[in-house]
Formats: structure tokens, C-alpha cells, sequence
């Protein structure tokens, strides 16, 4: 559905060939939110052209390129823009954080272990911080006002992280996880 939503919102932007969407879309760094399996792209356009939602406006011939297909959206394709981006504002999704699984085991972990890896986890985080920030100077003031949205809420989500995982690294370090690993084996039945 996100695919088709994006191709027909760009689309609404101006005529494009699927080289251009993906162009587009790597220029807003719609990857780091939208899942894109390779190839899902001329799938989902070939989809849209199916269902009449796009059609092709013209095909540009070059005798040094394979020929390029130009489309653009049809009024049946705004339609249906519009119940997709109606449908994605209204989908609720659970959040499954990566570490979830591991945060259930962290007690059975080696203290070193932990450390390290949190360590680590906290550094690539706030490179991504950094990296979040330096996007929205470059781009961000001049981005649609969606666009700037998104920025933002990716943002405060990376503080947000950022804050945890510092917590957890604290813990770590007081040795609160092994404490749990400790309590848990005096509580086993003896057998």
C-alpha cells in the first residue's frame, strides 16, 4: 500500500518515469521509512497501470538508451490517492523495537558483553542523531511542510533513544541486569 501511495503522490507532483520516482524518493530519504524491496517499484507501477490509476504519457526514444516511459496519474489514480493516503493516516501499527528480544534475556548476558554492546548501539545512534540534524539544516527548511513533519518526528524519536539507551547503559554498568540473573536463580525450585 506505502508503495503505491508514494508512487501516486509523487506522481501528482509532475510526470515521471519509475528511474525518477526512485530518485525522488532516495532524495527525501524516504528509504530510512517506507520498506522497499528491490524491484517492488516497477511492480507496483505496473500494478497502477493495470488498474488504470496511471497511464503512460509519452515514451522517449534515444538510439543510445533503451526507451523511456514517462507516466502521469489519471483522474481515477487521484481518487484513489486519496482513500490510500486516507487509509495510511488512519493504520495503527504495533512497535517492535529490535531490542525487545534481547531486553527479555539481558539477565542470562555477560556484564561486558552488555556494556559493549550498548556502547556501541549508543555511538550509532547518535551518529544517526547527527546525521537527522544535518538533513534538516540542508533540506528540511525547504522541504514541504509532510516532509518537515517527518524530520522532526524522526528526530525526537532518535533522542527519545538515545535517552533510553543511555539509562540502560547506567544499568548495565551498576550491574542491575546480572542482580536480576542472581534473584532469578535463588527463586528456581532445587531439585
Amino acid at each position: 500500500m506505502a508503495m503505491k501511495l508514494v508512487i501516486l503522490g509523487l506522481l501528482m507532483e509532475g510526470d515521471k518515469h519509475p528511474y525518477e520516482i526512485q530518485q525522488v524518493m532516495h532524495e527525501r530519504n524516504m528509504e530510512q521509512y517506507i520498506k522497499m524491496a528491490k524491484g517492488s517499484l516497477y511492480y507496483a507501477v505496473e500494478q497502477l497501470l493495470n488498474k488504470d490509476l496511471i497511464e503512460v504519457k509519452k515514451v522517449v526514444t534515444d538510439q543510445t538508451r533503451p526507451d523511456k516511459t514517462i507516466y502521469s496519474i489519471t483522474t481515477k489514480g487521484k481518487e484513489a490517492f486519496q482513500q490510500l493516503l486516507k487509509k495510511q493516516i488512519q493504520t495503527e501499527s504495533t512497535h517492535f523495537h529490535p531490542m525487545y528480544t534481547a531486553l527479555a534475556f539481558i539477565h542470562h548476558g555477560e556484564e561486558d558483553v552488555i556494556r559493549e554492546a550498548l556502547t556501541e548501539r549508543i555511538a550509532h545512534t547518535k551518529m544517526q542523531l547527527e546525521m537527522l540534524e544535518r538533513v534538516y539544516r540542508l533540506y528540511g527548511v525547504h522541504a514541504p511542510k509532510g516532509s518537515q513533519a517527518i524530520m522532526e518526528n524522526a528526530h525526537e524519536l532518535c533522542k527519545v533513544e538515545l535517552k533510553w539507551l543511555t539509562k540502560l547503559q547506567e544499568e548495565a554498568v551498576k550491574g542491575i541486569f546480572y542482580e536480576e540473573k542472581v534473584s532469578t536463580e535463588k527463586t528456581r525450585p532445587k531439585e
